[in-house]
């Protein structure tokens, strides 16, 4: 059997998808998320949601906050703080980052 690959998605995109955290109905809006730590650690969670982490603008900081869940939403686990430029995969789509968010936005900061 050979493995499904899905369309890149944009870095632009990608954090379109992020900014969505509730469907219509009100329940939380459920990913798929591979990323890389800074420590270079590669971490996949089948099942997680974004939400925020107290105290922290994680806009301007470039992060966002990634829960693990079950498929009920339910938390499971601590919340991981991601650099969105260490984001790989959202829902089997794999992030391209040739689109030059990172270089655009990082202009805008200076």
């Amino acid at each position: 059997m050979a493995k499904e690959t899905k369309e890149p998605m944009t870095a632009t995109q990608m954090l379109d998808e992020l900014d969505v955290r509730t469907l219509p109905d009100g329940k939380k809006r459920i990913f798929s998320m591979k990323f890389c730590t800074k420590e270079g650690k590669l971490h996949y969670f089948p099942q997680v949601y974004i939400t925020g982490i107290n105290g922290q603008n994680l806009k301007k900081m470039r992060y966002r906050g990634v829960q693990p869940c079950c498929s009920s939403g339910n938390p499971e686990g601590h919340i991981f703080p991601v650099k969105i430029t260490n984001i790989m995969e959202l829902d089997g789509h794999p992030i391209d980052w040739s689109n030059g968010y990172a270089e655009n936005d990082m202009k805008k900061e200076i």
